[in-house]
């Protein structure tokens, strides 16, 4: 099964309000072909957080964040069996730039076991 990576934009804009509450502005680019295995590429920025989410049409989803205050990274690999899991990871983003709140399983630079 296919990921459907045009669904990107519509999860986005169906949180606006939630985005808005954390100052995080978000700019979805347009599929691209990506040499047979289709992508779809998005920045986020706010006063404290920076990153990008790619996810191709595979359910191969990288999402990328950087604190602004000090460079604390925190980064995760997803595999998206669908539109819940793509719920999922906003989930998680929305908990990592609201509360500091580090997903499960992602690698984070201090190492996680520090307090964000």
């Amino acid at each position: 099964m296919d990921f459907p990576v045009e669904a990107l934009g519509a999860a986005v804009a169906a949180r606006a309000e939630v985005w808005d509450s954390l100052g995080l502005d978000w700019q979805v680019r347009p599929v691209a072909a990506n040499y047979g295995k289709a992508i779809v590429v998005s920045e986020f920025e706010s006063a404290t957080w920076v990153g990008d989410l790619m996810i191709w049409v595979s359910g191969e989803a990288e999402l990328d964040t950087i604190r602004v205050a000090d460079d604390h990274m925190v980064n995760k690999h997803y595999d998206l069996a669908g539109l819940a899991d793509l719920d999922a990871l906003l989930d998680e983003l929305h908990a990592l730039v609201a509360d500091g709140r580090i997903p499960h399983a992602a690698v984070s630079s201090p190492p996680s076991g520090r307090p964000l």
